[in-house]
């Protein structure tokens, strides 16, 4: 689903510009405001969050009509650390935001609620199809998905929690949109098909590597630990130095020194 781009202004309460660590996460919340519009939260948190001195925000806010991106993908929203992270993969520190958790590893999902204090099956088959494309984009699974529950003990979003059966639909819809659809063949075809070349796997060698974004060595991404695998899309040549475009979109260096490949 298109993300409609519409930054909060730089700010110590909603957007503080400090950068993820990473994307390990995808965390959902619901916005408890009813009849709020993602345009109206982005408002929100682009004014009177301010001038209230509320630290708080998320990433992207969806509703019926439309999924607005509120604080850039690369950084910090403060939507997950109200109490430490009960997921342990989340929890991390900084520097620059030693309280940081999991808001320094997670990006914030948050799903508008109607008039009546309902979220609408339209907003959440837009939450499915825009958390399926943030998996994509990080190399992700349904498993990696969590509630803001599952994080700190919120009760948010409290449908999801009230009933667990949602929250594992949810994750199953989302399943269902990043697993390719199989084509059953046509029983009149008899003609043998070429064999598909297997594809090959690069795998971490070291503690801690870069990704990146592009083929560019100064567009870095989030990352990777020592024994994460990925399947390599392509092999290309980046300024001398080659490198792997990986099924998830991402880049890693070819660099055996760092990596190997089975």
């Amino acid at each position: 689903m298109q993300l409609i781009k519409d930054y909060v202004k730089v700010n110590k309460y909603t957007r503080p510009k400090m950068k993820l660590l990473g994307v390990k996460g995808i965390v959902i919340h619901w916005t408890a405001t009813p009849n709020a519009t993602p345009k109206n939260e982005r408002d929100y948190f682009n004014g009177t969050a301010i001038a209230d001195k509320t630290f708080a925000s998320a990433h992207i806010f969806v509703d019926r009509k439309e999924a607005r991106l509120i604080i850039p993908l690369d950084e910090v929203a403060y939507h997950a650390n109200d109490k430490p992270s009960k997921v342990t993969k989340l929890k991390a520190t900084a520097s620059y935001y030693k309280g940081g958790n999991a808001n320094l590893t997670s990006i914030g999902v948050e799903m508008c609620v109607e008039k009546n204090g309902t979220i609408h099956p339209d907003t959440i088959d837009n939450a499915v199809e825009v958390v399926a494309d943030l998996c994509k984009k990080y190399g992700l699974s349904e498993n990696d998905i969590y509630r803001h529950y599952d994080v700190s003990g919120k009760n948010c979003p409290a449908p999801f929690v009230s009933d667990p059966k949602k929250f594992v639909a949810f994750k199953s819809d989302v399943k269902k949109k990043l697993s390719p659809s199989v084509k059953k063949e046509s029983p009149v075809k008899t003609a043998a098909k070429p064999k598909a070349s297997k594809q090959k796997t690069v795998i971490v060698k070291v503690s801690e590597l870069y990704t990146y974004k592009s083929a560019n060595w100064n567009d870095k991404g989030q990352i990777v630990k020592k024994g994460e695998a990925f399947t390599i899309a392509k092999e290309l040549t980046v300024s001398g130095s080659k490198m792997y475009q990986l099924k998830s979109g991402l880049y890693i260096t070819a660099n055996t020194k760092y990596v190997s490949v089975k």
